[in-house]
C-alpha cells in the first residue's frame, strides 16, 4: 500500500513534469512558426517593394533617356544658331566694308538693305540663342533631377535586395526550428498520455487496495416487536328460558 502509494506520487511528479515540458515546447513551437509568418510577410513585403522600386525606376530612366536626347537635341540647335551667327556677323562686317568703299549710291543702298536683312537675321538669331539656352538650361535641371531620383531608387532596392539573404535565412531557420519542436511537442503529448494513463492505472489499484482494507460493516438486527396478546373475552352466558305450564 505504502509503495502504491509513493508510486503515485513519483507519477504524479513525472506527469507534472511532462506537462510542464509540452507547454514549453508548445510555447517555442508557437515561437517559431510565428517567426516563420513574419520572416515569410517581411519578405513578401520587400518583394512588393522592389518590385514596385524597380517599375519607379524604369520610369524615370525613361524620362533620363528623353530629357537627355532632348538636351542634346538642344544642344545640336544652339551650336548650329550660333554657328550661324557667327556667319551673319562675317556677312555683317563684309557689308559693312561694302557701304563704307561703295562706288556708287546705288551700290550703297544695295548694301544698306542687305544689311538691314543681315541684321534682321542677327536678332532672330540672338533671340532663338537666348531660348534655346533657356530650354536647355531647364532639361539640364530636369535630368539632374532624374538623376538624382534614379540614383536614390537604385540604392533602396540594393539595400532591400541585401534585407532577401537574411530574411530567407530566418525562414529557413523558423522552419528547421518549427519541424525540431513539433517532434518534440508530440513526443511530449505521448509521454504526458502514458504517465496520465500509468497514474490513472496506479490509482484505480490504490482505490481497490483501499477498499479491499475496509471492515465489512455489520448489519444491526432490530429486535422482534413483541406482539401484545389481548385477553380472550368470556362469552356471558343468558338464563335459561323457563318453560310455561299449560
Amino acid at each position: 500500500m505504502a509503495t502504491l502509494t509513493r508510486l503515485t506520487e513519483k507519477l504524479v511528479e513525472k506527469k507534472q513534469e511532462v506537462s510542464k515540458l509540452r507547454r514549453k515546447s508548445q510555447r517555442e513551437l508557437e515561437k517559431a512558426k510565428s517567426l516563420g509568418r513574419k520572416s515569410s510577410s517581411g519578405l513578401a513585403v520587400i518583394e512588393k517593394r522592389i518590385g514596385s522600386a524597380r517599375e519607379q525606376l524604369s520610369g524615370v530612366s525613361e524620362d533620363l533617356t528623353r530629357g537627355l536626347a532632348q538636351q542634346e537635341s538642344i544642344q545640336r540647335l544652339l551650336t548650329a544658331a550660333e554657328e550661324r551667327l557667327g556667319r551673319e556677323k562675317q556677312a555683317k562686317e563684309q557689308t559693312d566694308q561694302e557701304i563704307e568703299f561703295a562706288e556708287s549710291p546705288m551700290e550703297k543702298e544695295n548694301a544698306e538693305a542687305r544689311l538691314k536683312s543681315i541684321m534682321n537675321r542677327i536678332e532672330e538669331i540672338i533671340f532663338e540663342i537666348k531660348q534655346r539656352k533657356k530650354m536647355i538650361l531647364k532639361v539640364m535641371d530636369a535630368v539632374e533631377d532624374y538623376k538624382k531620383s534614379k540614383s536614390k531608387i537604385s540604392t533602396k532596392i540594393q539595400i532591400q535586395v541585401q534585407e532577401k539573404p537574411e530574411l530567407k535565412k530566418l525562414i529557413k531557420k523558423s522552419q528547421t526550428a518549427a519541424k525540431r519542436f513539433t517532434k518534440q511537442f508530440l513526443t511530449k503529448i505521448k509521454q504526458e498520455e502514458s504517465a496520465k494513463l500509468n497514474l490513472k492505472k496506479i490509482q484505480t489499484r490504490l482505490e481497490e487496495l483501499k477498499a479491499k482494507r475496509k471492515p465489512a460493516r455489520k448489519v444491526k438486527r432490530r429486535p422482534a416487536r413483541k406482539v401484545k396478546r389481548r385477553p380472550a373475552r368470556k362469552a356471558k352466558r343468558r338464563p335459561a328460558r323457563k318453560a310455561k305450564r299449560k
